[in-house]
């Protein structure tokens, strides 16, 4: 398996892809990318060379790691809650819509005829009808 490159200055871990060319620009996204098992190699700057990273800076890189993963795994718990809830509220729309397509307006034949009236306004001077 080949070594996974982070250069803290000129990495990027947006546009990284772990390669000499490309590296990323923390461990722990490293990690998170390609694996807790997965070989780093790591450069402080431009200049110097690709080297083991520390223990205490890969045991810190996998904490970050499992941090990066449960904030991927609570998004998408998240994304799930919020379509289950769209949904829901979609059939919930759809049920009312159709049980108020069922309303009919009956004008009531024990009361007298509706008559047309018209009111004006003493302030404005308009009628309304």
């Amino acid at each position: 398996m080949p070594s996974i490159h982070v250069d803290e200055v000129s990495g990027s871990d947006t546009s990284g892809n772990g390669s000499p060319d490309a590296p990323y620009q923390t461990i722990a996204h490293a990690l998170f990318t390609h694996g807790q098992d997965a070989s780093v190699l790591v450069r402080k700057d431009s200049g110097s060379p690709y080297d083991e990273p520390t223990q205490s800076s890969l045991k810190k890189a996998r904490k970050g790691a499992d941090g990066l993963e449960k904030k991927r795994k609570k998004a998408e718990e998240l994304a799930q809650r919020d379509s289950r809830a769209k949904s829901e509220e979609g059939e919930r729309r759809e049920k009312l819509l159709e049980e108020s397509k069922k309303i009919q307006l009956v004008e009531d034949k024990s009361l007298p005829q509706a008559i047309k009236v018209r009111l004006s306004c003493p302030y404005c001077y308009r009628y309304r009808v």
